[in-house]
């Protein structure tokens, strides 16, 4: 059973690669996998009751970093299954076991990146449960925390074009690029489904603005992996017409006025 002298000694050689270049990436891992093995034979770790030994405290305080480096090491792999993981994991080490331990200056980083992972995701509802279990004081105050949430309501406003900006004005944690990156394709596509049904064709130089993409070799690419068609300066969205001209209008409204007919008579 290795002691806690020991799993720190293979800990600091896994900063020491993990703060070095990008080729240490597997090393990383490899001495991540040990670490966790290595976690197994700590007997203070949830779901077991810290006896609030000095013991039960350093193998918490231990196993809590181990853990807080590896979500971060999970996008630096751009492993988003593993960074969900690490993260569930957390959690009890920032409620449960908060009494036992002294707040970590990780803690509200990871959760930001959390927050800012659902919203990648598109997973609104999941990204409000986890929002509503944060005070409300920290929501507005703490910057890993209150960026996420400012996005979110860009988002829900409709004011994709603030979510872009906040991606060129780089105002967030080095880490989260990996996130924001994604959050930017989810952005364009809401933009471009909304494109399509509000315009029949549109010029290249607005399309590109209105998507902020860098030039228009960019927009030529994105527009082939939709299907759209880009000649003499324009756009031609495909099947909008079609789409509207499929919608049974005359059946609509005879429904419309068997209804208003009908709440006459109730009336």
């Amino acid at each position: 059973m290795p002691s806690v002298a020991e799993v720190q000694k293979t800990f600091d050689q896994f900063k020491k690669a993990f703060a070095g270049a990008e080729d240490q990436l597997d090393v990383c891992l490899q001495l991540m996998t040990q670490l966790k093995i290595a976690l197994l034979d700590f007997s203070s770790l949830p779901p077991a009751t810290a006896d609030g030994s000095a013991t039960a405290q350093q193998e918490l305080t231990l196993a809590r970093e181990i853990l807080e480096h590896g979500a971060m090491l999970s996008i630096k792999a751009m492993d988003i299954p593993s960074f969900e993981r690490y993260v569930a994991q957390l959690k009890v080490y920032y409620t449960d076991c908060a009494t036992h331990l002294p707040e970590s200056q990780r803690q509200f980083p990871i959760l930001g990146l959390n927050l800012l992972r659902l919203l990648a995701q598109n997973r609104i509802a999941e990204f409000h449960t986890e929002l509503e279990q944060i005070p409300m004081a920290l929501q507005q105050s703490n910057v890993y925390i209150k960026f996420p949430a400012q996005l979110e309501q860009h988002i829900m406003e409709g004011s994709y074009n603030k979510v872009l900006s906040a991606k060129q004005d780089g105002q967030y944690a080095k880490e989260s690029m990996f996130f924001m990156d994604m959050l930017v394709d989810t952005v364009r596509d809401e933009i471009a489904e909304c494109s399509e049904k509000a315009y029949t064709s549109i010029k290249l130089a607005d399309l590109q603005a209105l998507l902020m993409l860098g030039s228009e070799a960019e927009l030529r690419e994105f527009a082939e992996t939709r299907g759209w068609a880009t000649q003499d300066g324009n756009v031609t969205f495909g099947g909008t017409s079609e789409k509207v001209a499929a919608l049974p209008a005359s059946q609509m409204i005879q429904q419309t006025l068997s209804y208003a007919k009908e709440l006459e008579r109730i009336v």
